[in-house]
């Protein structure tokens, strides 16, 4: 049995961060281990929201396991609050890297065009130092382009542009990138460049007419319990859209798509 950390947000209302991503890959199979970031009361979209960062907690946390020599397979990175979270999260894992451990970093911070309340330039300063020490990283198109620092006035790119655009951030980590929910010559898609294979892949789909949040926690689950069993980048990838176009679907007429996809419910489906 392979073993991930997960370190990111623990939601209390709602099925986002680890809540959404902790089924998925426990039923796919995994021994799990969480380093939480902060707590967080409920969904930044609703406006008005509690975060309690664990920042001393967490650098607490990595002494003791570093005491103790425990070790994992693989590392998830998920929504960190501050640069010295940042800091302390890149440094563990540029340790755990040395010593064969996988790193996939989701550098939660934007969407819509725009970055999250809370965030900032400094927040987006920080996750590019997290990206540079990553083996996969997973921004959604927003957060490319904040990333990059490139396109951030554009909805629609060229196909030269997105080109541009996901070696850009080759270029910052120079391993393998995953952007989601790209709009290139007015056709959605995902693009990844696999560094393994060096080459650059896009994957069209049909949006569904619904939004969730959360669902960039599904993905990265889905990408990332299915790519450490020993599939290709690009059918990991796939997967991961097709599970996540399908759980949209089934609930597109909930009432609360602020609280995320009820992804228990979806489980006997993997």
């Amino acid at each position: 049995m392979s073993s991930i950390l997960l370190i990111g947000d623990i939601v209390g209302y709602g099925n986002l961060g680890m809540t959404g991503m902790t089924p998925i890959l426990s039923h796919l199979g995994y021994e799990l281990y969480r380093l939480p970031s902060s707590m967080v009361s409920n969904n930044f979209s609703y406006g008005k929201f509690a975060v309690l960062g664990t920042t001393d907690y967490m650098r607490r946390s990595i002494e003791i396991w570093e005491e103790q020599g425990f070790s994992v397979d693989a590392v998830c990175t998920g929504y960190l609050v501050s640069e010295e979270q940042t800091r302390i999260v890149t440094d563990y894992c540029r340790k755990l890297k040395a010593r064969g451990t996988f790193i996939f970093v989701d550098p939660i911070m934007a969407d819509d065009g725009k970055l999250y309340n809370g965030a900032s330039q400094e927040t987006v300063a920080y996750m590019r130092n997290a990206c540079r020490i990553a083996d996969v990283i997973v921004p959604n198109v927003t957060e490319a382009k904040f990333l990059a620092d490139k396109y951030l006035d554009k909805d629609d790119l060229t196909s030269e542009e997105a080109e541009d655009l996901i070696m850009s951030l080759h270029q910052l980590s120079g391993n393998s990138v995953i952007i989601s929910s790209v709009l290139m010559e007015g056709q959605t898609c995902t693009m990844l460049y696999d560094n393994g294979l060096g080459k650059r892949i896009v994957l069209p789909y049909r949006q569904v007419d619904a939004q969730f949040s959360g669902t960039g926690d599904v993905f990265s689950a889905m990408t990332i319990g299915t790519y450490l069993k020993g599939e290709t980048l690009e059918a990991s990838v796939l997967r991961a859209m097709e599970f996540v176009a399908h759980v949209i679907e089934e609930n597109k007429h909930c009432i609360n798509p602020d609280n995320g996809i009820p992804i228990e419910r979806h489980l006997h489906e993997l």
